[in-house]
């Protein structure tokens, strides 16, 4: 029998580690990769829905809401960024097997997380017209984007939870529980959207609001369901996760001192792909929904590649605890050649099936031609993208953050950015420019982590 607290899905502890030296094979990265590729394609089905709905709204609608969720996730990145480093280090407290202070390091994330929650609350939400208006989109897209990040803010709290506990969970090696609440959310998600924009069941239709409220409710669920995991018995037996921590200088130090430059990297990048989407939207609606279309796939398909990028985290963390520096970096080089195999497919995908796919997101013909030219660009830069991504991750494993950081700084503001600007303005290219300029950026920073990974600095790294 269940005991109270145990109504959501168990934990799959992973198994014991393999001899020395003979871990980091298929096998065990694919068992930790699959569930958090599922998990992330069904988070991203979240923004798919959205999208997907407002095309039958309105174009500014559509190209509004894909806005105004990429100036969210951008707001809070630094935040969730800095929230994730706690994978890091329980990974390598799992594999010292020194469980307790696995749910040490999430109690320090759940602080992290409060304080978040007060800044975005108390600093960003009252000046969301303001932000927006920056901008300079069309009045319509201005006001429904807006309307939109009103709502969607609020639930800033509920992210930055679920963000601490799948952390905590993927340190320790279940990916599966993640996949689960993942899934089980995304069906309600669908519903409650479908419910809200267009007021079924007596419900107001609440149009771009609704869309973003059907995302919070979504993401509280889910919150709500982690929590019951992380403070359920099974859990507290092996971490003691029950018993409450106040915050530890010593260890907060550690932590920040690896996820600051975690959330600078990741505020950085989207920060690059926020002005990206930002200069579109002052092109018009109709390059903005071609965009809008194109990104949301793109956050698709590149999907294995982030999560070949955890499992690299949570393998060459938990072997470099263990002491096996050899079966980390054999994980991470296991990671790299599963991605590159995965998503050179997407690109063929992408080039084959360019058409349709935009047409699955709208129908006029204007937008679903620009769509189906971005996606080119797209097929072109996803095997860099994938190789950027799990080298990223696997050093990230070892607790290497600055690096990178500063890597993504001179690449996103000294060369991202301006050459979105020249090609897409100055030279008159327009979207085709600004897409030309994000796919020669990719390909250069994939290459560059990519070396960062193969120098080998990494395995020496105390954290």
């Amino acid at each position: 029998m269940k005991q109270p607290g145990e109504n959501s899905p168990e934990i799959m502890l992973p198994d014991k580690f393999i001899a020395s030296g003979a871990g980091g094979g298929f096998g065990e990265v694919w068992r930790l990769s699959y569930p958090v590729i599922i998990t992330m394609a069904s988070m991203s089905l979240m923004g798919l829905v959205d999208t997907f709905f407002m095309g039958f709204v309105g174009t500014p609608q559509q190209g509004a809401t894909g806005l105004g969720a990429v100036l969210s996730w951008t707001l809070m990145s630094f935040f969730n960024g800095t929230i994730t480093a706690s994978n890091t280090f329980v990974a390598q407290f799992y594999g010292a097997a020194t469980y307790k202070k696995c749910a040490d390091i999430a109690w320090q994330s759940f602080f992290i997380a409060l304080l978040s929650t007060a800044v975005v609350l108390g600093a960003l939400v009252p000046n969301i017209a303001a932000i927006v208006g920056a901008i300079g989109s069309s009045p319509a897209v201005s006001g429904f984007a807006t309307q939109y990040m009103d709502v969607r803010l609020l639930g800033a709290a509920f992210v930055f939870t679920n963000f601490c506990v799948v952390s905590f969970l993927r340190g320790i090696g279940d990916t599966r529980t993640p996949m689960k609440v993942t899934l089980f959310v995304n069906v309600l998600n669908v519903g409650l959207t479908y419910l809200l924009v267009f007021g079924r069941l007596g419900l107001p239709a609440m149009g771009v609001r609704g869309a973003a409220l059907g995302t919070v409710l979504s993401q509280l669920v889910a919150a709500g369901i982690y929590l019951g995991i992380f403070f359920g018995r099974r859990t507290h037996e092996r971490y003691s996760t029950r018993r409450f921590r106040l915050p530890q200088g010593s260890l907060l130090r550690r932590y920040l001192k690896v996820g600051l430059p975690m959330g600078i990297w990741w505020v950085l990048e989207m920060g690059g792909f926020t002005v990206f989407t930002m200069f579109v939207s002052t092109l018009g609606d109709v390059p903005l929904a071609g965009h809008q279309i194109v990104r949301q796939m793109v956050h698709l398909s590149f999907l294995p590649g982030v999560a070949l990028g955890v499992a690299a985290t949570t393998l060459v963390g938990q072997y470099l605890g263990a002491g096996d520096a050899e079966s980390a970096a054999r994980s991470a080089r296991t990671a790299i050649k599963i991605a590159l195999i995965i998503m050179c497919s997407m690109g063929l995908v992408f080039v084959v099936l360019r058409f349709q796919l935009a047409r699955l997101f709208n129908r006029d013909p204007v937008v679903v031609k620009l769509a189906a030219n971005l996606f080119l660009f797209a097929a072109v830069f996803q095997t860099m993208d994938a190789l950027g991504t799990v080298s990223s991750g696997a050093v990230r494993g070892a607790g290497d953050t600055r690096w990178p950081m500063l890597v993504s700084l001179l690449m996103s503001w000294f060369f991202f950015v301006p050459s979105v600007f020249i090609l897409g303005k100055l030279l008159g290219y327009g979207v085709y420019g600004a897409w030309t300029g994000a796919t020669i950026y990719i390909c250069i920073l994939g290459l560059l982590l990519y070396g960062r990974f193969r120098g080998g600095k990494w395995k020496t790294m105390k954290i």
